[in-house]
């Protein structure tokens, strides 16, 4: 007996879920060493495509301005981030990377690229190229389901 398509959906999403479960950082991945919690490195990610605007920060990470200015605050901090006013409108305070920032997030972004890395070494050349063939199939349907990715 076939599956439904409900059916079908139901283990797609458990299958999403595993690897979701399965790709998360653990602390022997070395990110613990960054010293980040998880809205710094979010806001890292978002300054990496570039300045944002203090309130674009707050609204990304579903907060209120002053969650967010405490984030950012920390950052500074730490030297990740640089924060100035706005040249054409003072209230408004623009944030960005410091060069170190940048380097924090290649960092974070290679202990995930080497674990992935490691996963498809777990694979034969032919269970690859499937996974790879249906990869495609799921990027070309989230660019339907969500057009801004």
């Amino acid at each position: 007996m076939q599956a439904s398509r409900e059916e079908l959906t139901d283990q797609f999403v458990e299958l999403v879920e595993q690897i979701n479960q399965s790709m998360h950082c653990t602390p022997s991945d070395g990110w613990e060493d960054l010293d980040l919690t998880i809205s710094q490195i979010r806001v890292l990610s978002l300054l990496y495509q570039g300045q944002q605007r203090m309130g674009s920060i707050a609204n990304y990470l579903g907060c209120v301005l002053s969650s967010a200015t405490s984030i950012i605050d920390r950052l500074v901090d730490k030297e990740l981030v640089v924060r100035f006013p706005d040249s054409e409108d003072r209230r408004v305070v623009i944030c960005e990377l410091t060069s170190s920032g940048r380097e924090t997030m290649e960092q974070f972004w290679s202990i995930g690229r080497q674990k992935i890395i490691n996963l498809a070494g777990q694979l034969d050349t032919s269970e690859l190229k499937d996974v790879i063939h249906a990869m495609g199939l799921i990027i070309r349907a989230a660019r339907g389901a969500y057009p801004q990715v």
